[in-house]
């Protein structure tokens, strides 16, 4: 465990933070180093929640999903491989560039498809309370696959961040006229909770004394060839052209602060934490993302709002602070 400054006795009570569960040594590191990945994390989720704001603005004028999804990952990949000129990187062995690439495609392909095609059914704020599953459906499968442990702290955290997520949003999410005529829509967001979930799971060992930046190319690509048979048939050359400057200027934030920094920056904290300890930031995306609506779309919060983001943030913390 890594401590904070130390208290004035030894056994005075003093909070540290959790550390990586996969770090070695005796040694307590700097509190700045322990710091980090929680921050990458956070300043991802807080962009991936602004990102959100950008496909309902280009999504509003121009119903093709696929091809959104193939320029904002496929210019991503592109702003990322300059980062690789000059750097002594080692290739993983085939079979792990097989797994990463299988999990790219999961993540940045088919989740990209499932919730785009899920949002045609149901209310965006009824599919933000759905993405809040992300955190417990890691814990079960990176514990079934035995990636990572289960404890009770970790299920009341998660549980915790639903709560919060309910509460902040909620209120649009179940209203009446938000209903809708079958499941369908609470089905595709469900699967692409379980293959956002399943990337969570297996990428955190994967990623483990290796580039980070390699293997999120590989993932990226191989997820942006998916989407592209679907994109041409949604005519994607059509869909470009119909684009305006406001468009692109989103399309230029998804694919660089939100695709190709955001991503990097999470899977560098999956790096370095748990799946579980990285996975429990996820649901603070969706309440950014009903901020940044509110502030930008002029949309309406929730009176629960502030309630339902300390809820989420309170997930994280509970998580990763120790007693000690």
């Amino acid at each position: 465990m890594l401590a904070l400054p130390p208290c004035l006795s030894a056994s005075t009570p003093c909070i540290a933070l959790a550390s990586p569960e996969n770090s070695t040594g005796s040694d307590a590191a700097p509190l700045s180093t322990v710091l980090l990945p929680h921050l990458a994390l956070l300043l991802s989720v807080v962009a991936l929640g602004l990102s959100f704001v950008g496909i309902r603005a280009i999504m509003a004028d121009e119903d093709a999903a696929a091809s959104l999804g193939f320029l904002r990952y496929g210019i991503a990949t592109l702003l990322l491989l300059p980062f690789l000129w000059r750097r002594r990187v080692i290739m993983p062995p085939l079979r792990i560039i097989a797994m990463v690439a299988l999990l790219g495609i999961l993540q940045f392909g088919l989740f990209h498809l499932f919730v785009n095609t899920a949002l045609e059914d149901i209310p965006a704020s009824r599919g933000a309370v759905i993405f809040a599953l992300i955190p417990i459906m890691t814990m079960l499968i990176a514990a079934l696959a035995g990636r990572d442990t289960l404890t009770g702290i970790k299920l009341f955290a998660a549980f915790l961040s639903i709560i919060g997520v309910s509460l902040a949003i909620g209120e649009k999410a179940f209203a009446s006229e938000a209903t809708a005529t079958g499941w369908t829509g609470e089905l595709l967001f469900f699967m692409a909770v379980c293959c956002g979930a399943t990337y969570n799971a297996f990428s955190s060992r994967l990623m483990q004394n290796r580039s980070v930046l390699l293997l999120t190319i590989i993932g990226m690509s191989a997820g942006t060839l998916v989407i592209f048979p679907v994109a041409y048939g949604e005519g994607i050359a059509e869909v470009i052209l119909h684009y305006d400057l406001r468009d692109w200027l989103w399309i230029a934030y998804l694919a660089g602060p939100a695709a190709a920094f955001s991503l990097f920056l999470f899977n560098w904290g999956l790096q370095q934490l748990s799946p579980s300890q990285a996975a429990i930031y996820v649901p603070i995306a969706p309440i950014m993302a009903a901020a940044f609506g509110a502030l930008i779309l002029g949309e309406h919060l929730s009176n629960l709002f502030l309630v339902g983001l300390a809820c989420a943030v309170a997930g994280p913390v509970i998580m990763n602070w120790r007693r000690r």
